[in-house]
């Protein structure tokens, strides 16, 4: 590859920049990954829905019950909302704190490594929170520990998986989180029923998951030559992409909040959905959410295994990309203007087969828009961020959509038509097929 351009932490400005022989770090892969390391992974990334999905939709309610039982929705709102600003910022930092880190452990292994003390120290302080100041702190210090290990995982793909197997390896990675997310709950709200257990039991069940995982990571050491002094005004540009420079990247990163945005509002909203359209009664709600989302990513594991094979076999990402956006739009549409339980469930198999198809190839999509392959956790980290852009939008659109129009209908046209805007986004990129 030419180089010309210095080893710059945000370096995002133009082609390859490493010499004519990178280190060995930097190298595209070509090594295939085995099974057992494709298991690993996606075992790993469980950890992440742990973090996330059991924690939000069970683990902080309940905290947030016994220490603020009077005032229970906002200050789950305020809370989320400084969770959600902790993880945008967390990604994209730790992504090129570890673009640079020249451990003998290599790149990213040190980093999981923190990420796992982190989110012992935060499970630790929630099961024993005992106000809303220390709920929301450990609140806060889940999320950076959440996104530590996620910016390293991420980055794993471009580092360690050769374009071949790359859109099955981020199905994988993908659909985990939501696997994680189900049994989560599942051991949460059947098996432990104890707030203060499953924090600690959550925890050491992260812990092993990654380390298992770490056994099989064989992660390249940087040489220090390669990394430039480090000066305090590399620090925000490590949060930043120029999307002139990089524009299939940033339709791309566009995309994706937009597509994340339909599936954060479908699955935070759903109880208010099934309650307001009566298609339950009383604590049958409950009853209706769990078999929705048990529905959801039974299907979404189907498809995104499914369609990372086939991206893989064919060598194509953007047909499956845009057709996964269009089929969650129908989805989002049925449950928008057709309020009947049976047809809601059509409306899950197809949003499920479209967000699992989008989760299978996304990644993949994204892997090979990455500028420079000195920063690949530094950009990995900011596709992250449309992970969680999201969790900060969708109360925000929803609120606004509610309050005007008093209809769930209008708000779920809006995302629809997002969904849609995400597939034409996808439209220009030209560097992938």
């Amino acid at each position: 590859m030419d180089s010309s351009s210095s080893f710059d932490l945000a370096s995002a400005t133009g082609p390859e920049s490493e010499e004519q022989t990178p280190s060995v770090a930097l190298q595209e892969p070509v090594q295939p990954t085995s099974l057992g390391f494709q298991i690993l992974y996606g075992l790993a990334n469980t950890v992440i829905g742990l973090g996330n999905i059991t924690f939000f939709t069970l683990l902080l309610p309940a905290s947030i019950a016994q220490v603020a039982p009077h005032n229970q929705t906002n200050t789950f709102i305020i809370i989320s909302a400084l969770g959600a600003g902790a993880a945008i910022l967390t990604n994209p930092l730790v992504g090129a704190l570890s673009d640079r880190t020249t451990s003998p452990l290599g790149r990213r292994l040190p980093w999981l490594l923190i990420g796992l003390l982190v989110l012992g120290g935060a499970m630790l302080l929630l099961a024993y929170a005992s106000s809303v100041l220390i709920v929301g702190l450990g609140t806060v210090l889940l999320q950076i520990a959440i996104n530590i290990l996620l910016a390293a995982l991420s980055a794993i793909i471009p580092d360690q998986v050769p374009l071949r197997q790359r859109a099955t390896v981020s199905a994988v990675g993908g659909m985990a989180p939501l696997v994680g997310g189900l049994l989560g709950q599942i051991l949460v709200g059947q098996v432990i029923k104890n707030v203060a257990s499953s924090f600690l039991d959550l925890a050491l069940l992260s812990v092993g998951l990654v380390l298992l995982f770490s056994l099989v990571l064989r992660d390249e050491r940087l040489p220090k030559q390669n990394v430039p002094p480090f000066h305090l005004r590399d620090v925000p540009r490590s949060l930043w992409l120029n999307p002139r420079q990089h524009p299939d990247f940033a339709l791309t990163w566009a995309a994706r909040c937009l597509v994340f945005l339909a599936s954060t509002t479908v699955i935070n909203y759903l109880f208010y959905y099934l309650t307001t359209e009566r298609l339950f009664a009383g604590a049958q709600v409950a009853t209706g959410v769990q078999i929705f989302y048990a529905v959801y990513v039974l299907v979404l594991l189907v498809s995104s295994l499914v369609c990372g094979k086939l991206s893989d076999h064919v060598q194509r990402r953007k047909p499956f990309v845009i057709g996964a956006s269009l089929t969650m739009a129908v989805g989002v549409f049925l449950l928008a203007f057709v309020p009947v339980w049976h047809v809601v469930l059509v409306a899950d198999v197809v949003l499920g087969l479209g967000f699992g198809c989008y989760l299978g190839v996304d990644l993949a999509l994204a892997s090979q828009l990455l500028p420079t392959a000195r920063n690949r956790g530094k950009d990995f980290g900011l596709i992250n961020t449309a992970i969680f852009l999201p969790m900060l939008l969708a109360p925000a659109i929803a609120g606004l959509a509610l309050s005007l129009f008093h209809s769930y209908a209008a708000l779920f046209s809006v995302i629809a038509v997002g969904t849609i805007l995400a597939a034409a986004l996808i439209l220009p990129i030209q560097s992938v097929r």
